[in-house]
This record gives structure tokens, C-alpha cells and sequence, in this order.
């Protein structure tokens, strides 16, 4: 029989056990930084650096694979707090599972994150956590829990957003929303009006749609609205039909409106079933004027989730992450066994049309974290 994995053929010089030569280790330095640029997702990165110094040594955390987003999973019901979370990473197809930080019992309030989740610790305590890294900031006590009608966007998260972060947490009944940054003491509340519906942070700016698909502009310092911007220009292909979904996101320094229709007009048949129209804020200086139809979105990948955050991530072929396309979830429901089924679908700008789309076990599919293993600074 041949040697084992990892064993040669010699024996030492008594001639009594072969000796034990870990090839792996054996690898050109050179070729290691290669290797890991080919990894699929953070898992099999961090899988990666535990397999010798040197080979951790050639995987900086700073140098994490991109990837596409985790999606966490959902909840049947907000009271479903449990003592750990699950992922879906798309990239590699398998399921990552984190054990909670303390407490008898917490929940993942929902909506989209980057490298950090929003978490509630036995319905009490508030903080930020990095599944990967296990770091927390501490937050105020949420003014929306999830428990009641409550979802959480973080919009300025740690190296990819810069400085603190901020988050977002936004009342699905009233459309209020409160907001605040790592080291206050208390939310700031956005409460004038009962018709907000999605949000971004742009230039020290909220932006906020309303029912009447007009853009409140409002003073992240003070909550003040400043102006109020018109509708986008309906396109002709939009008919009479009505937006399934209404997304707004900064990405390379713009501030993008993406509404997402079904293409009969009424309701999306498929995955494959929509179309969308992308529009860019207009500036004058400082002051935002109008929204512009732009027929791409160039060089940046867009994600929206279920409660209408969304994030903008830089292009990369190896992992998927192609550019000028925007990921959002389609969700079917079968009235015969009462199921949900959702699917991450990709919507090519240049074709306009939905290229690929990708199952998603049953729990999962509310939002998405993007992980990163650099603690914030």
C-alpha cells in the first residue's frame, strides 16, 4: 500500500517509523498569496491561516477574499431568539453556524448589514457583533426592537464606511426612525411625518422615500427637513405598472434609486420576471436638485434586501461580484403547503434583464451581513 497523505516513503535512521513531512507547509512562499486570492469565501480564509505560521503569515486579515455577501437567516417569527445564528455563503453553497456571546437567549434584527450584525441579547441589550472576529460595540437600548416592528440598517460600517459606525433603526408601522453612532448615549429620533419609507445616508444627509414615491431630504445633524425632491421620471416601459420595490444606496460617492417593477405589471410570475429602473441624484454643489435615469450603474454591484437596504460593493470577476448588476431576493409563496421559497437574483444592467438566479435554503434569505475579519477602528 502506499503512504498516507502527508507521509513520504523514508524512515529515520534507526529504520524504525517514517518520517513525518507536511507537504503543505512545503509550498513556495510565492505561491501561497495566489492560493488564497482563489478561495470562495471567509470560511475557507480563515480555515487557511490555521494551517501553519507561514501560511497565516501569507493571509493578512486585511486581505480577506471578496466574495459575495453571507445571507443570514430569517426568523418564522421575531420571537424566535435562539442561542446562535446561521449563514448562507453563495459563493462556496454551504451553511456557517456562530454561537451567540452571552446571554440565555438573543435575536439578529433585521435588516441589511455589513461587517456587522445588530443584536439583541435577551431582549435587553443592544450592540453591534462581528460573527467572525466576535467583537461587539455597544448600542443604546433600540427605540424599534425587532420583537415590535423593528429593522436595523447599518449605513457607515468600520474600514469599508469609515470612522464609526452608523446605524439605522426604523419602525415598519410608523416609518419613524432613530439613529445613532457607536458611543452614544441615546437614538436620535426622525419622527415628523408617518409616510417614510426607505432610507440611505449621503453627505451627512438622510434621503427618504415616501408613499408618494417623493425624496425627503433631512439633516442628519439636526432631523430637519431640508427640501423635498419630485419622483423620478417614470420610463415608458414602466406602464401603469406598480413598483415592487423602491431601494435607495450610496455607491462610489452617488447616491443611487433603484425601483424594481414585475414585468407584466402586476406581479413578478418568476425570478426572472422584472425589470428596473436606475435613476442618480442630481447635485448642485451641496444641494440635491432632481433624479436622473442612468441606464448603468459602471463599475459597482448594488444589493438590496427584503426591508429595501442595500449596499454597494466593488467589482470582481473571481467572485462573482460583476459589475454593473444589482442582487435583490425574489419571493415565491405556494399556497398548497403554505411554503415561502426565496432565490438571490442577479439583474444585468447592459442585457436588462435577470442572468442568474441562485436557490436559497428555506431559512434563509431576509438580508445579508458581508463578513470581514479587520476589527474596526
Amino acid at each position: 500500500m502506499g503512504e498516507p497523505p502527508g507521509r513520504t516513503g523514508r524512515r529515520d535512521a534507526g529504520g524504525t517509523a517514517p518520517a513525518v513531512e507536511d507537504r503543505w507547509t512545503q509550498l513556495p512562499p510565492e505561491l501561497l498569496p495566489l492560493i488564497c486570492k482563489k478561495l470562495p469565501d471567509s470560511g475557507d480564509f480563515v480555515r487557511f491561516r490555521t494551517v501553519c505560521s507561514a501560511w497565516r503569515d501569507a493571509a493578512p486579515l486585511s486581505d480577506d477574499p471578496p466574495q459575495l455577501p453571507w445571507v443570514v437567516e430569517r426568523r418564522g417569527s421575531a420571537f424566535q431568539a435562539r442561542a446562535h445564528f446561521r449563514f448562507y455563503s453563495p459563493s462556496s453553497g454551504r451553511t456557517y453556524g456562530v454561537r451567540g456571546y452571552g446571554g440565555r437567549s438573543w435575536l439578529v434584527m433585521g435588516g441589511a448589514c455589513q461587517e456587522h450584525l445588530v443584536t439583541t441579547v435577551d431582549l435587553s441589550t443592544t450592540a453591534l457583533y462581528n460573527p467572525l472576529t466576535g467583537e461587539r460595540l455597544a448600542l443604546p437600548s433600540a427605540p424599534y426592537p425587532q420583537w415590535r416592528h423593528g429593522v436595523v440598517q447599518v449605513v457607515a460600517d468600520g474600514r469599508r464606511g469609515g470612522g464609526a459606525p452608523l446605524v439605522v433603526n426604523a419602525s415598519t408601522r410608523t416609518g419613524h426612525f432613530g439613529y445613532c453612532r457607536q458611543g452614544d448615549t441615546k437614538w436620535n429620533l426622525v419622527d415628523g411625518r408617518q409616510d417614510m419609507g426607505h432610507r440611505a445616508y449621503h453627505g451627512g444627509r438622510f434621503y427618504v422615500n415616501t408613499n408618494a414615491q417623493e425624496t425627503l431630504v433631512i439633516d442628519a445633524s439636526t432631523g430637519a427637513v431640508e427640501s423635498v425632491l419630485p419622483p423620478p421620471p417614470r420610463s415608458a416601459d414602466a406602464g401603469a405598472g406598480v413598483s415592487c420595490g423602491d431601494y435607495l444606496v450610496e455607491s462610489r460617492g452617488k447616491l443611487i434609486r433603484a425601483v424594481l417593477f414585475p414585468r407584466d405589471g402586476v406581479v413578478a410570475s418568476s425570478a426572472e420576471d422584472y425589470y428596473l429602473n436606475v435613476y442618480q441624484l442630481q447635485e448642485d454643489g451641496k444641494a440635491a436638485v432632481a433624479w436622473a435615469k442612468v441606464e448603468s450603474v459602471g463599475d459597482s454591484v448594488l444589493f438590496f434586501d427584503k426591508h429595501g437596504h442595500g449596499f454597494s460593493l466593488e467589482p470582481n470577476g473571481a467572485a462573482e461580484l460583476k459589475r454593473d448588476c444589482v442582487y435583490f431576493m425574489h419571493e415565491k409563496r405556494t399556497w398548497l403547503d403554505a411554503g415561502e421559497y426565496r432565490f438571490l437574483c442577479r439583474y444585468n444592467m447592459e442585457i436588462g434583464e435577470v442572468d442568474r438566479v441562485v436557490s436559497l435554503p428555506d431559512t434563509f434569505g431576509d438580508t445579508w451581513v458581508v463578513p470581514g475579519l479587520c476589527p474596526s477602528e
